[in-house]
């Protein structure tokens, strides 16, 4: 009789710390990405699938507070997810993710979360998602675009509008069929005098040293720059140009595997070039 009381508190035990875990998201309780991106296995209605609140997915990222169509690099902005939903929902959850490029890289950098919304790393990627189980359906979170010439950004989503049951069962479920698709703004920079017209980087892709060879018609100094798809500075190094073909090496043995922006400025004009570090 004394074992089968531990045994059940045990279990009990147990199921609460289970349904505890799992009011948290996906990324943070099963490493999984349930947006419906190319990245997932599975969307959310794998598991909250009983269909119940009719729930809905509308994301927006927001400048001022208007939804905009297209990003300036660099500047910041809010994403918008809202649960929309019939009946009477006890409590919310979300999962987002953006993304760009063919390999579907990181877009972007997600910071500055609201109360019960955290960012959860997972595979190179940030996700945000519900820490806590929201009476909220509308989760917004802040969003820095990436750095000039990451092309358009895909945002992913999913919501689940939840019952507060011991479980999923009586749960509903939603992901957006299409991403939302942001494509990038002309920007003054994009438009202004290149400051190394005849710039090439080889090898692309790269391992240990890029090869970074240009033509000038001038004298002049600049510098030359890394940054990763999320717009942080990484290497920087000065550099001397004279008349004629000249070139310089890049070490890049302390960087990741991943995709990067080549830039080279003299704080008026600039080139930028996209590369890849295997």
């Amino acid at each position: 009789m004394k074992f089968k009381m531990i045994y059940t508190l045990f279990t009990l035990a147990g199921l609460a710390f289970l349904f505890w875990n799992n009011s948290s998201g996906a990324a943070e309780v099963q490493g999984q990405d349930r947006t419906n991106s190319p990245l997932s296995n599975a969307p959310c209605t794998a598991c909250h699938s009983s269909g119940a609140y009719s729930p809905s997915v509308a994301l927006e990222v927001l400048k001022d507070g208007e939804s905009v169509q297209e990003y300036i690099p660099g500047e910041a902005y809010t994403m918008r997810v809202t649960a929309n939903h019939t009946g009477s929902p006890a409590s919310f959850g979300f999962q987002a993710v953006a993304l760009a490029g063919a390999d579907d890289l990181q877009a972007g950098e997600f910071s500055n979360p609201a109360d019960g919304i955290q960012i959860t790393p997972l595979d190179g990627r940030q996700y945000p998602e519900h820490s806590r189980r929201n009476e909220s359906n509308v989760f917004e979170v802040e969003w820095t675009a990436p750095v000039e010439g990451s092309g358009e950004v895909r945002f992913y989503s999913s919501v689940v509008a939840a019952n507060d049951g011991a479980g999923s069962g009586g749960d509903g479920s939603a992901f957006l069929n299409d991403p939302v698709v942001l494509t990038e703004a002309v920007t003054s920079s994009r438009e202004q005098e290149a400051l190394l017209p005849e710039l090439a980087v080889f090898p692309n892709p790269a391992s240990e040293r890029l090869q970074v060879q240009w033509e000038s018609q001038e004298r002049t100094a600049f510098r030359v720059e890394v940054y990763d798809l999320n717009g942080r500075l990484l290497l920087q190094q000065p550099q001397q140009s004279m008349p004629g073909v000249q070139s310089t090496v890049v070490d890049l043995s302390n960087l990741p595997q991943g995709m990067y922006h080549l830039r080279t400025t003299d704080g008026q004009r600039q080139n930028v070039q996209r590369f890849v570090k295997q």
